[in-house]
């Protein structure tokens, strides 16, 4: 021992020093050994920052102007090796849980070591799958620097990266030497990104445009050495799990090329364990209590296994201990920390709330801007003069370059404006659509699957324009198991917008929440429930309960246990929330949508079957086989949708229409001739709901079939229905020589008493913002002379300051706007013996 301390005190002369200053030999020598490993690990740590900063500078150098050195530092600084798989995960709800038994292999190896050494050239096209945030460009940036690495020694031909998001891509590519092709590797991120790669034209489906695109573009890149892209999964049309052929010829004239297709794997639990210690350190104790609020957050929201975007910017969310209930929040939170960093960093500030409220309005200009953009010139950035113009549009004293670094709003090396994720960008167009509703009729949620989820996060209802028109209402005398009250006559339907399926239970519940309104299965002690031989009341049964009356969990079922008066009352609700008038859709309507274009009993044709629509399927229709019962509701969508777009407009769930029932009201309609948006019987007993249940029978799920029930009745099998928007309908009526009174001012969608002349104004300046100048919206009065009320003047005054207007005498129209068709009342109505139906819609 005496041997090795005299060996380190000879060797370093600081353990000598030490001991002259009155240290003993074995305390110097240790001393000595410790300050030589700090330095040896000193050395190291920055001899591979170094090592680290070159590489990434000169791939920066070399990826320029589509990638700059910002990204590509922060691509590598915490980077956990990308794994893929063969199945695809994005239609799992965990799929950190549900996909812990498929294989997963590192995917940079597999291409290094294994596709690009291959001889076989049927394998020389790749796809990479995944959702927003999941990596792919951070894998194509490792894959760029890893192949080019120094210790790659199977390198043997030339790299190329390039984004579809770029205008110039295709043009640069055909610009490579020939000469230089068949050695060349290309790597073509986002191709998502591409606007080419959605159809804009409605003969052409999305699966068309995507194969003509991925066609073209292998068409281009057909003689390069490898071809490997990536592209967000719901790009991908067709069967996932297949490889897609794409229409090129291979040279040996044996078939065609094949895209082959893989999936990035979402991170392990093991793996975010990983991340977070890259990030926070394993022996930084001073981000102990980050560290656990980070574990705490991933845990509350699964969402981050799969987002590895979203962990890089896991330090914003931590500073405070909260509960995330949606993506949306932590979205919402991961931004107003932002804000707030961005200005702590400018300390010459001297109002800190109006730069932060500023930049959070140019962030939402900016991503406007950036996807009307896209949409109109097939990129996906502003360029600095279209910033800076945005800034002095909005009266913002803020400039592009002031926002740079760790942001999330950023310049790229070319001085473009983008954000550091799509994902966010999507995350303030939701924002906007839901603060300026008049977007959603001209937003297209086609490439914008993240804005959808972030829209439906806020539990709004998602629509699709109807087109108006003709068609044969009811059913033709020689369909099976027609009712008498199904006379078949023409009717013309105005354009409308209804929603694409019914009420869910998030989307009730937040109505709820904001309302504090009380179903009638609340206020009556209970709701209907089937008991195998007869409808009885329960009670504590409403609308938080399944089909059984346990708690139904499962957000995303239809709402169920609500009556007409509750369907109504959210409605209302929803357009004081948006300031756009929605209500339930007529029958005439519903049945228009349902229909969507066919003749036939259902619009599957002339049957339907346990595949295509949640009922009874022991009793099909007309004699066809039998098909399964699941005795349950099923999450919307969860059947094929019609050709219009919406879903469950047979089965699941009986819809309410706004309609009075009215048995003879049919023939009333029909000799009348073609019947211009028909409303119902001016009153009644019964109110009309449509499409039948999970627990019908198919005969209940014809298009034609009608049912009624009084507005407060409620069961297991009624929904809150679909919601139609109205643009273009604002409704006066006031009483008649009403000098001292101010009259009722009421939207078409109330369809019950009046509002007041705020709402009125409200409800003209949607109309203002949601009209396209087209069609004025038509005013109705009602009673007395129009000239009698001083208020009549003055309110169609501000009214058409706001938009021009067609005057329409209401005499024959009800209070919602509806034409009153002329002749006697309808007959007697009755109950029908079935179950219930939904309806809310939008009218244009």
């Amino acid at each position: 021992m005496g041997t090795i301390i005299d060996a380190i005190l000879k060797i370093f002369p600081l353990a000598s020093w030490l001991e002259q200053r009155g240290m003993n030999k074995e305390a110097g020598a240790g001393v000595s050994v410790l300050i030589l490993l700090l330095l040896v690990w000193l050395a190291t740590f920055y001899g591979k920052m170094l090592v680290k900063w070159v590489i990434n500078s000169r791939a920066a150098k070399d990826l320029k102007p589509q990638f700059d050195y910002q990204v590509v530092r922060n691509a590598t600084r915490i980077y956990i090796p990308t794994q893929y798989q063969n199945a695809s995960p994005t239609r799992q709800e965990e799929p950190g849980f549900t996909h812990q038994y498929v294989a997963r292999n590192p995917l940079i190896p597999f291409f290094i070591k294994t596709a690009f050494n291959e001889k076989i050239d049927g394998e020389r096209f790749y796809l990479i799958l995944a959702d927003s945030g999941m990596g792919k460009t951070t894998f194509m940036i490792n894959l760029y620097i890893r192949y080019y690495s120094p210790f790659n020694r199977r390198r043997k031909y030339k790299m190329r990266l390039f984004r579809f998001s770029h205008p110039d891509t295709l043009a640069e590519i055909k610009a490579i030497p020939k000469d230089e092709v068949k050695n060349t590797i290309l790597l073509l991120d986002a191709l998502d990104e591409d606007p080419n790669i959605v159809s804009k034209d409605p003969k052409i489906t999305d699966a068309q445009a995507f194969q003509s695109r991925v066609d073209e573009i292998i068409e281009v890149t057909r003689n390069f050495c490898e071809v490997v892209m990536t592209c967000r999964t719901q790009y991908f049309p067709g069967q996932e799990d297949n490889p897609y052929e794409l229409n090129v010829r291979r040279p040996d004239e044996k078939g065609f090329y094949i895209l082959n297709k893989l999936y990035i794997s979402p991170f392990t639990d093991d793996e975010v364990k990983r991340y977070l210690n890259k990030k926070f350190g394993y022996l930084r104790l001073w981000n102990n209590a980050k560290k656990k609020r980070a574990v705490k957050l991933v845990n509350q929201s699964r969402q981050l296994i799969m987002r590895p975007m979203m962990l890089s910017y896991i330090d914003y969310l931590v500073k405070d201990d909260r509960t995330y209930n949606s993506l949306y929040d932590i979205y919402e939170t991961l931004i107003e920390k932002w804000l707030l960093r961005e200005a702590e960093k400018r300390k010459h500030l001297r109002d800190r709330d109006k730069f932060i409220h500023d930049l959070r309005r140019v962030s939402q200009q900016t991503g406007v801007a950036i996807y009307e953009t896209w949409r109109q010139q097939q990129r996906m950035y502003l360029t600095k003069e279209e910033a800076i113009e945005i800034a002095k549009q909005n009266q913002i004293d803020l400039k592009p370059e002031e926002v740079t670094g760790q942001s999330l709003l950023t310049c790229d090396g070319a001085g473009n404006w983008k954000f550091a994720h799509k994902s966010i960008m999507e995350f303030f167009l939701a924002k906007e659509i839901i603060e300026n509703f008049k977007r959603y009729a001209e937003f297209n949620f086609k490439g914008m699957d993240m804005a959808r989820r972030f829209y439906r996060d806020l539990g709004m209802p998602e629509f699709v324009h109807i087109k108006g028109g003709t068609f044969l209402m009811g059913s033709p005398p020689n369909e099976s198991d027609r009712q008498d009250d199904e006379t078949q006559h023409p009717v013309e339907v105005s354009d409308f917008f209804m929603s694409v399926h019914t009420v869910t239970l998030g989307q009730f519940e937040l109505f709820i929440k904001e309302s504090n309104y009380q179903t009638d299965a609340d206020k009556d002690g209970g709701s209907y429930m089937w008991g195998g031989k007869e409808w009885k009341k329960k009670a504590g049964i409403n609308w938080r309960c399944d089909v059984k009356g346990g708690l139904q969990t499962d957000k995303d079922h239809p709402v169920i246990h609500v009556s007409w008066n509750d369907a109504t009352a959210y409605c209302e609700w929803l357009s004081q929330k948006l300031q756009v008038a929605f209500r339930l859709p007529t029958e005439a309507e519903w049945e228009y949508a349902c229909r969507a274009g066919t003749d036939t009993p259902f619009n599957t044709g002339n049957n339907l079957t346990a595949e295509q629509a949640n009922y009874d399927g022991n009793f099909p229709y007309s004699g066809n086989p039998k098909g399964r019962f699941l005795n349950k509701t099923t999450p919307v969508g969860s059947y094929p949708p019609n050709a219009w777009g919406l879903y469950d407009m047979h089965g699941n769930v009986f819809e309410w229409c706004r309609d009075w029932y009215g048995e003879d009201y049919y023939e009333e309609c029909k000799k009348t001739g073609t019947a211009k948006d028909p409303g119902g019987p001016e009153k009644g007993d019964y109110r009309v709901y449509r499409g039948g249940s999970w627990f019908n029978d198919a005969r209940f799920c014809r298009a034609a079939a009608r049912n009624a029930g009084t507005p407060g009745y409620r069961g297991n099998g009624m929904a809150s229905a679909l919601l139609v928007l109205s643009s273009q309908l604002v409704c006066l009526s006031r009483h008649s020589c009403g000098r001292k009174k101010k009259s009722d001012i009421h939207r078409s969608a109330s369809g019950e008493g009046g509002t007041t002349d705020c709402e009125a104004r409200r409800m003209g300046i949607a109309n203002r913002e949601r009209g396209d100048g087209a069609v004025a919206p038509k005013i109705f009065l009602s009673g007395g002379d129009e000239s009698c009320c001083r208020w009549i003047d003055q309110a169609t005054r501000f009214l058409n300051s706001l938009i021009p207007f067609e005057m329409i005498a209401l005499d024959d129209f009800d209070r919602n706007g509806v034409q009153i068709r002329q002749g006697k009342a309808p007959g007697q109505t009755h109950q029908h013996h079935g179950r219930p139906r939904r309806g809310l819609m939008l009218v244009e």
